[in-house]
């Protein structure tokens, strides 16, 4: 109702950030789309389109904005259709591949891969959108989402690999990955990336090489080419014109360093090739560790934990991070410890739970609830944490006493008694019943069913849920069932 422009997009932002849920409010800003500010209305396209299907009584409204003299409205316009799943405006959309604007172009191409089926007839006209640097990104996208007939055109993707953008080569690296099994059945595709990972542009190498992570387990066999890449000293600046303008965010380290690249990806090739064959790529990422990059040894870490056990001789490297200046590193050198199953330096690993970091503190218990007897040995240590200043701190302590199948029973009191605690996080509450429910304290859990019940009652609706869960798993699903209000039938 405000006659403020600002106030009315600042309505419509708040609105796409609830989804769904904003649909209550469809009345209110359908209006929008036909105010004289044309950034107000490019606002209001957005938030009908977060609405999703039941937004569509807009539709025929939204379609007359196609034509609208602003570009940025017809942007929207084509966001909203693609919100609407209107299926029935294809050939609409089809037709805005043609507009004057290649941002407007773009929406369209993103727009017809949301649609799913419907949008992939239109999968060439798409990929010839790849030429444009303004339009290629939603192209890339929406090619992504369009399964067979997106794949019919991976090479194109691929050549995405070499664009002056960076955004453009990380969206294109990730978009390989979800054409994945189209890459490696057209023989051209994937001998581009390969070929492009052995580019001159250090920029061209860690992309490609970041498109054979994100396949995963289809470039298992050329895990090797990704391997060289952890010698190759290539750093791109992370500040630019575009970062120290507000722009645009810095790059995350993988997407700026040929070593961060190659750790990064050798990493998501790990978690999914779980067979032989991994002994040299993990003493090459462990000798990272030695690096005076932390951004490296911070990539380095994250392959380590991917790799687990398969890397469990170089614990001794990952321990050594555990005193490190940067609390991102000890949390990380903690996960990845947990994930390895070593225990000759569980003494330095159970130090950090009295960290001055949260996060550090979390990924710690975590890590001693995953080695067996030896991380047990510091259950006390753990449950000192129930009583951190920090609700993520004090539910991860909970998650991980419980993980510890032979002394986690002995704490199921101390667990159950955090439902109780005036004012404690709902997130802590979730994670009392969700241990509760845990195979550990099963047999401890229906002394505490009073108290589960009471959760039943609880105003967060998640709360409500993880309750009903935990009775169902304990076979007590019909001592109570909850509404959506939270109220007892």
């Amino acid at each position: 109702r405000s006659s403020s422009p600002g106030v009315k997009q600042a309505v419509c932002k708040a609105l796409m950030s609830a989804g769904f849920a904003s649909a209550a409010f469809f009345e209110d800003v359908v209006g929008l789309i036909n105010d004289i500010d044309p950034e107000v209305r490019y606002w209001g396209c957005l938030a009908l389109g977060s609405m999703g299907p039941s937004a569509s009584g807009a539709k025929s409204r939204v379609l007359d904005l196609l034509r609208d003299e602003s570009e940025a409205v017809r942007f929207g316009a084509c966001s909203a259709l693609a919100g609407f799943k209107a299926e029935d405006c294809v050939e609409h959309l089809k037709g805005m591949l043609s507009d004057t604007s290649p941002e407007v172009q773009g929406a369209a191409c993103l727009a017809l891969g949301k649609l799913g089926v419907p949008g992939t007839p239109y999968a060439a006209l798409v990929a010839q959108r790849l030429q444009e640097p303004r339009s290629c990104k939603n192209a890339l996208k929406s090619l992504g989402l369009m399964g067979l007939e997106g794949g019919k055109h991976c090479e194109a993707v691929c050549n995405c690999l070499a664009s002056e953008d960076a955004e453009t080569r990380v969206l294109a690296a990730s978009t390989v990955g979800k054409l994945s099994e189209y890459v490696v059945q057209y023989p051209q595709a994937l001998d581009r990336v390969l070929a492009l990972a052995r580019d001159e542009d250090g920029r061209t190498r860690s992309a490609a090489v970041l498109a054979l992570g994100y396949m995963g387990k289809d470039a298992s066999m050329h895990k090797q080419v990704v391997q060289d890449l952890l010698n190759d000293d290539f750093e791109e600046e992370a500040e630019n014109a575009l970062t120290l303008g507000g722009c645009r965010g810095r790059m995350p380290p993988a997407c700026r360093k040929a070593r961060c690249a190659a750790a990064a990806s050798l990493g998501r090739i790990a978690a999914e090739d779980r067979g032989p064959g991994w002994d040299s790529p993990a003493a090459e990422v462990a000798r990272l560790l030695d690096s005076s990059d932390w951004e490296v040894r911070l990539c380095s870490l994250d392959c380590l934990a991917a790799l687990g056990s398969r890397a469990r001789s170089h614990a001794s490297k990952v321990a050594a991070q555990f005193t490190d200046e940067k609390y991102i590193l000890r949390s990380k050198a903690a996960r990845a410890y947990g994930k390895l199953g070593e225990t000759a330096s569980v003494a330095g690993l159970a130090e950090l739970l009295q960290d001055s970091c949260p996060a550090v503190k979390s990924e710690a218990a975590l890590a001693l609830s995953q080695l067996n007897t030896e991380g047990a040995a510091y259950c006390d240590k753990v449950y000192e944490l129930l009583t951190d200043t920090s609700a993520e701190v004090r539910s991860v302590a909970i998650t991980a006493l419980a993980g510890m199948s032979e002394k986690g029973p002995h704490f199921a009191s101390a667990i159950a008694q955090r439902l109780k605690m005036p004012g404690e996080d709902p997130k802590v509450r979730i994670a009392a019943l969700e241990a509760l429910a845990c195979p550990a304290l099963q047999a401890r859990a229906p002394a505490f069913t009073d108290l589960i019940n009471e959760q039943l009652k609880d105003e967060v609706p998640s709360v409500r849920e993880a309750a009903q869960r935990s009775l169902n798993v304990m076979g007590m699903s019909d001592v109570m069932r909850i509404e959506d209000n939270g109220n007892e039938e």
